[in-house]
Formats: structure tokens, C-alpha cells, sequence
């Protein structure tokens, strides 16, 4: 067997680890949603996202398919998933609920990544392009060739 999925996070500082966290299934990804480590979401191999605060486990809730990699806008307040599908899942942090996904044009999407400077969301797909969607509109902005 393997060993427990476990997170360590350490104050290089003072030396010391700060605290210890176990889970249940393997970790994919994980997202830090807070300036310091106080609030992290976790995706998991199993199909879920497991959130954590300063205490401990906080929240649970699964992914309606297998996510590849997890994004944080923190404009809109959601936490996207993307994964085998064409769809970008959006999690609303403020509602606790998914809401409509985002449908790129290629039918698998590997990774995703929201601009810090203007909240432009960007989803690198299996054909090897970079579809880009504005969070706010929930509308594809375009389409990049990056691999011929």
C-alpha cells in the first residue's frame, strides 16, 4: 500500500512547521485562496476539492468530472476546475455552489491560469492551444496556436 496523502507547511523563518494536514485521496492540484496559509483548496485524485482553513478539514464537495489542474479568480470569487471535458467548472465561493461552466472549443482542457493583472482566465488544451475566457462575461475571448 502507500502511504496517507499528508500536507506539511513550515516557517523557514523561525525554523518550525506551522501545521500538518491529512487527507483521504491523492492530491492533483491545490490552490492558496488567501494571502497567507490560512485558507487552502485541495483537488483530489477521488473527484473532490477538500477545503481547508486555519483549524482543519472545513468543506468537502466533488467535481461533476476528474480535474487536471484548479484556479482561483479572485475578481468574481470562483474556483475553477478544468479537466477531460471541454468544460471549465466554476465553483462560487460566495454561493457554495457550481455555477454554468464555461464550454471551450477543444475536448480536453490539461491546465488553467487567471491573470493577476486584469482576471483574464486562460486554459491550456490537449491539441495544444490556449483558450482564453473572461470570468465576468463567462465568453471565450480567443484562441491561441501555440503548438503546430
Amino acid at each position: 500500500g502507500i502511504h496517507p496523502p499528508q500536507v506539511k507547511v513550515y516557517d523557514l523563518s523561525q525554523l518550525s512547521m506551522k501545521f500538518e494536514r491529512h487527507l483521504d485521496a491523492e492530491i492533483v492540484d491545490f490552490q492558496i485562496l488567501s494571502d497567507d496559509y490560512s485558507k487552502l483548496a485541495f483537488l483530489c485524485a477521488d473527484r473532490s476539492i477538500v477545503f481547508h482553513a486555519k483549524f482543519g478539514a472545513y468543506f468537502k464537495t466533488r467535481t461533476p468530472r476528474q480535474g487536471r489542474d484548479l484556479g482561483y479568480v479572485g475578481a468574481t470569487g470562483d474556483l475553477v476546475v478544468v479537466g477531460s471535458s471541454s468544460e471549465v467548472y466554476r465553483l462560487n465561493l460566495e454561493q457554495g455552489r457550481f455555477l454554468a461552466p464555461m464550454v471551450a472549443k477543444a475536448d480536453g482542457l490539461n491546465c488553467v491560469g487567471v491573470s493577476p493583472m486584469h482576471g483574464l482566465l486562460a486554459a491550456g488544451t490537449e491539441a495544444g492551444t490556449v483558450e482564453c475566457f473572461d470570468p465576468r462575461t463567462r465568453a471565450p475571448v480567443g484562441q491561441l496556436e501555440v503548438c503546430a
